[in-house]
């Protein structure tokens, strides 16, 4: 059973926040499932994210069918366009679904977007309007529970691969060489711990759930300092939320 009539529904899909690989993945399978499986014959792009739904924007919405999104998933980026903000003016937003006539909002993108999404689900309860709005997660951290692996992870991994063989070569070439590699993951190393697995040169890991002294004879200094008068030469992967704890606020 589905609540809206698929030949009455105008469906909306848009990407928000930071480029991620695996968008117009994501953007073609959804207008796919929408035309093939449900019949739905009016979907929307809208452009620049939550930002393309704001009364002063400029960006007209892209007709979205499956001849147009055929063959983007060999495309980098998302053929919307994607941008950050915008997502807090949420009445603006819910203005612009009921101008717009819109029964269902995709909105794909990280911890901010689906903060907004929530937030314009609240308003259109609010408003007793017929509009649904579905979040798709992104993130290339892979730091979402009950899933695999996250969109972009598998990406993300094999450009990291890529960094640390480029920095161990010139740390393994260097007197006393170190080559320090940093990759996303603010609150979870995913993409740090399957690039060392998968690169055997890397020779540490540092990734927020695993807390690390820098100093003191087990510290990370006195760690590196051994690796180096042993094999003059180190590389070091740090997951971007590494060490928070040592930070003084």
């Amino acid at each position: 059973k589905i609540y809206f009539n698929p030949s009455h529904v105008h469906a909306a899909i848009a990407t928000c926040g930071g480029l991620c690989p695996g968008l117009n993945n994501v953007l073609r399978a959804v207008v796919r499932c929408l035309w093939y499986s449900y019949g739905v014959r009016r979907i929307s792009g809208i452009q620049y994210g939550y930002r393309g739904l704001l009364p002063e924007a400029q960006f007209s919405p892209i007709p979205l069918d499956p001849d147009v999104v055929d063959d983007i998933q060999v495309k980098g980026g998302t053929i919307l366009g994607s941008a950050r903000g915008g997502g807090d003016r949420v009445e603006d937003i819910v203005d612009s679904l009921e101008r717009m006539n819109i029964n269902v909002l995709f909105a794909v993108g990280g911890d901010g977007t689906l903060r907004g999404a929530d937030e314009i689900g609240d308003e259109i309860k609010k408003r007793g309007l017929k509009i649904a709005v579905i979040g798709i997660p992104k993130t290339i951290d892979n730091d979402l529970s009950f899933i695999q692996s996250s969109f972009g992870f598998d990406t993300a991994v094999s450009m990291a691969v890529q960094a640390v063989r480029g920095a161990h070569v010139e740390a393994h070439d260097s007197i006393n060489g170190i080559g320090l590699v940093k990759v996303m993951g603010r609150d979870s190393g995913f993409i740090a711990a399957h690039t060392a697995l998968a690169m055997s040169d890397v020779n540490f890991c540092l990734i927020p759930e695993d807390p690390f002294d820098m100093d003191g004879p087990r510290g990370l200094l006195q760690s590196l300092k051994r690796r180096i008068l042993d094999r003059s030469h180190a590389v070091i992967l740090v997951a971007e939320g590494a060490g928070q704890h040592l930070m003084v606020n």
